[in-house]
């Protein structure tokens, strides 16, 4: 079973619903950059723009022959299940199985999106925490991989 420890401290503001983001405790710019080059270096993904009214976000997209995840593991019918917003705001969106999303909410690391099937994951603030997200990241992928969660 997925598990994660409770965020600590009080949650960032946010913004939304379009765009839907983070406004404050943004992650470290050293920190975003290296959760992007171990998004990036997944097997089967590729870089793509994004499918959401974001431009600026950076997004990851799963090769049909490795993506065999429902339609809902994937953003608006594309092969993009998650991106990393700009840095200013530093957190991201993807797609989670409902019991996923539900732990990531109680644990205080994210909101879900208020129009889209996507959780949005507050950004890492620290060394610890971005080993969280990338825990939660990898649940998206194994998602669209078609990998139910145990």
């Amino acid at each position: 079973m997925f598990e994660i420890p409770d965020r600590p401290g009080p949650a960032p503001r946010t913004r939304g619903p379009i765009p839907h983001g983070q406004l404050n405790q943004v992650a470290p710019t050293t920190l975003q950059e290296e959760l992007w080059q171990r998004m990036r270096s997944l097997a089967g993904v590729y870089v793509a723009p994004t499918h959401v009214p974001y431009p600026e976000a950076r997004a990851i997209h799963l090769a049909p022959e490795f993506g065999t995840g429902p339609a809902d593991a994937f953003i608006k019918n594309s092969r993009e299940f998650a991106h990393l917003h700009p840095q200013q705001d530093g957190s991201l969106h993807m797609t989670l199985p409902s019991t996923v999303k539900k732990i990531v909410t109680e644990a205080g690391w994210g909101v879900p999106h208020p129009i889209q099937n996507t959780q949005l994951v507050y950004g890492p603030r620290d060394r610890d925490e971005i080993e969280v997200v990338w825990r939660v990241l990898l649940q998206s992928y194994d998602y669209a991989r078609g990998r139910v969660p145990e």
